[in-house]
């Protein structure tokens, strides 16, 4: 995966108190230098809380032997997580200044634990499990050229090897040589077959002492932060003060229950402020989030204004069926909506609105700046004080004002939002099964949405019903279960009218101007695709159910998607597609539009068909047509 750069990564140690430092050269205990530690971009580094460090012990210890994790991760000691771009999630473990090993999901095993040369280290004499040793010639042609273990130079291993396993490769003493994945069984390494039998990840390098690494806590990377904190507080609070000043308007903090709205809401109330609080609740809180947000208003004695969707989710599931990343109906149904609500409501003239959007969370969230407007709630002004804050200066922040922090975080979930929000990667998404009451109300509507339209096991067992779309990357990681999960649908096209219901608006979870839409049937592709061409030049999937034209995609479920530069362009486009679909569907042949078309790329048989080769994509021959005009179902825009 290729790095993902929003930021500078201002993350340093200072190896005497064995803690992070901030941007700082110098460390603000000891006064020390502190040097620059090598994480993967965008750099966006957290704490790993009791639990955290619990499951990575426990993870380490299952691939290596009982007693290995605490080797590798010490009681008293400063770790963070890292995540970096993969499939579906990894995380960098960052001890005593370096990256000692990652974290990684798959789709199929689930999570590994992927050594790095500090580990590899610790590990050499001690590893009862997931080890091979090798000769000196083969660990000199490892070294020298970073190759991969063949079979041949395999002098014994553990014989409980299997393709997949994490190795560590050592020398016939225990001196540590390489890390990588095994490509072999045990068995067969030790009847020297030909070819590779661990696939080399990183060879082990010399490294540094750590053997007197000092135990640290969160008060003392506090106190070692205090300088550079207290300067971003300083910042922030005089943007909130010059905001404020320039800004004739009533002050809200828009709290959602996060880390990132709490820090905010401090930082405001630091600056002299007395914000009211606003909870947009989606209906699908956690118990923990709403327990929290009503804790945080009464402890600052703040107003708090809310505005919840109810049952707005649950009542448009059946029709529109589950969201997905690229198909996020829920955005508009249960945040916007609210929202602009909330804000007409108790705002009609208009309202400053500080929140706790960072630059480090997307590309979306780094273009857009500090200060902005949503095009779909223009009483809305914007800000956030905390864009150019890492993770790791939140929470610092936090941790020295002693803040009230949703407990979720310390159970091990990275971010705080809705319980089945299909942003969230499988790693995250079966911890939240595991602490949200309401899911499984959602994962019984999964089963039936399954067993109703046909879905394979694998859509339910990998949660793909996070995309409509399954990107190329998932669909090889999943390799033979992808291919069954694929089923062949039907151009049958049922009797009933057909009919459409949308949600467009801005998305507070993607950033951009979008439309979702389902229509109420199956759609005939073939006549659907072909019919596009009006608009544009049409690609569709390799199986004919996805066509996509002019940043418009349709389904053959009936789901569509549009996006669009401004509201007016989305509405048009939202015009077009509908005439364009009823016109495929309903077409009784009657051939009106054949003398708009100056190519002569219509042609009729039966129905109306577009000649691919002589279409110029112009658009003249929509128009006047039955199939649309006297229709008695309306487009729902």
């Amino acid at each position: 995966m290729g790095a993902i750069i929003l930021g500078k990564i201002h993350l340093r140690w200072c190896d005497k108190c064995n803690l992070p430092v901030l941007e700082q050269n110098v460390c603000g205990i000891c006064a020390g230098r502190t040097r620059e530690v090598k994480i993967t971009p965008p750099g966006d580094a957290r704490p790993a809380f009791d639990s955290d460090i619990e499951r990575i012990i426990s993870l380490i210890d299952s691939q290596f032997g009982r007693g290995a994790g605490s080797l590798v991760i010490p009681d008293g000691r400063i770790a963070l997580l890292n995540k970096a771009p993969d499939i579906d999630r990894m995380d960098e473990v960052i001890l005593d200044g370096e990256v000692v090993g990652a974290v990684r999901f798959s789709l199929i095993g689930g999570d590994k634990f992927l050594l790095r040369s500090p580990s590899a280290r610790v590990l050499a004499k001690h590893a009862v499990k997931g080890w091979v040793k090798i000769d000196p010639v083969a660990a000199e042609a490892v070294r020298k050229k970073s190759a991969s273990t063949l079979a041949v130079g395999i002098l014994d291993c553990d014989p409980d090897i299997r393709p997949g396993t994490e190795v560590l490769v050592l020398e016939n003493d225990g001196k540590p040589v390489s890390v990588g994945v095994s490509k072999m069984t045990a068995a067969e390494m030790m009847e020297h077959k030909r070819g590779t039998a661990v696939k080399t990840r990183w060879i082990v390098d010399e490294g540094r002492n750590q053997s007197s690494a000092k135990p640290a806590s969160w008060d003392d990377v506090v106190a070692a932060n205090r300088e550079v904190i207290s300067r971003r507080a300083a910042e922030a609070k005089h943007f909130i003060n010059k905001m404020v000043a320039e800004n004739s308007l009533p002050v809200v903090v828009s709290y959602s229950g996060g880390k990132d709205s709490l820090a905010t809401l401090l930082l405001v109330l630091d600056a002299g402020g007395k914000p009211k609080l606003m909870f947009v609740d989606t209906g699908l809180e956690f118990e923990e989030t709403k327990r929290n947000v009503t804790q945080t208003a009464a402890e600052f004695s703040l107003d708090l204004i809310v505005e919840s969707a109810g049952e707005a989710f649950w009542k448009n599931l059946a029709y529109f069926g589950p969201p997905a990343k690229d198909f996020r109906w829920c955005c508009k149904t249960c945040k916007l909506g609210p929202a602009t609500q909330l804000i007409q409501k108790n705002f009609p003239e208009g309202v400053l609105s500080f929140i706790g959007q960072r630059a480090y969370e997307s590309q979306q969230r780094a273009e857009k700046g500090k200060v902005w407007r949503n095009p779909w709630t223009p009483n809305q002004l914007a800000a956030s004080p905390i864009q150019k804050w890492s993770a790791l200066h939140v929470w610092i922040y936090l941790f020295s004002k002693g803040a009230n922090v949703n407990p979720l975080y310390r159970q091990g979930l990275e971010r705080i939002g809705c319980f089945m929000c299909p942003a969230t990667d499988l790693a995250e998404l079966r911890k939240v099964r595991e602490i949200s009451s309401e899911y499984g109300r959602y994962q019984r509507f999964l089963e039936e949405h399954a067993a109703k339209t046909g879905k394979a096991d694998a859509w339910l067992k990998y949660d793909l019903w996070r995309w409509k779309h399954v990107p190329k990357s998932v669909r090889e990681e999943l390799g033979s279960e992808w291919r069954d999960e694929v089923a062949p649908t039907s151009e049958k096209v049922e009797s009933q009218s057909l009919e459409f219901r949308s949600t467009s608006g801005y998305s507070p979870c993607v950033e951009g101007i979008s439309m979702e839409g389902v229509f109420s049937k199956a759609l005939p592709m073939r006549m659907v695709s072909n019919m596009l061409n009006i608009i544009g030049e049409v690609t569709t999937s390799p199986d004919g159910n996805i066509a996509e034209v002019r940043s418009i995609t349709v389904f053959a479920e009936g789901p569509v998607m549009i996006k669009a530069k401004d509201e007016k362009e989305l509405r048009e486009k939202a015009a077009v597609l509908k005439e364009i679909v009823f016109r495929a569907v309903d077409c009784a042949g009657c051939g009106i539009c054949l003398g708009r078309c100056r190519n002569g790329a219509l042609e009729l048989d039966g129905r109306i068909r577009i000649n691919v080769s002589k279409c110029t994509h112009c658009g003249e021959c929509l128009g006047p047509c039955p199939a649309v005009k006297f229709r008695e179902e309306e487009l729902s825009i």
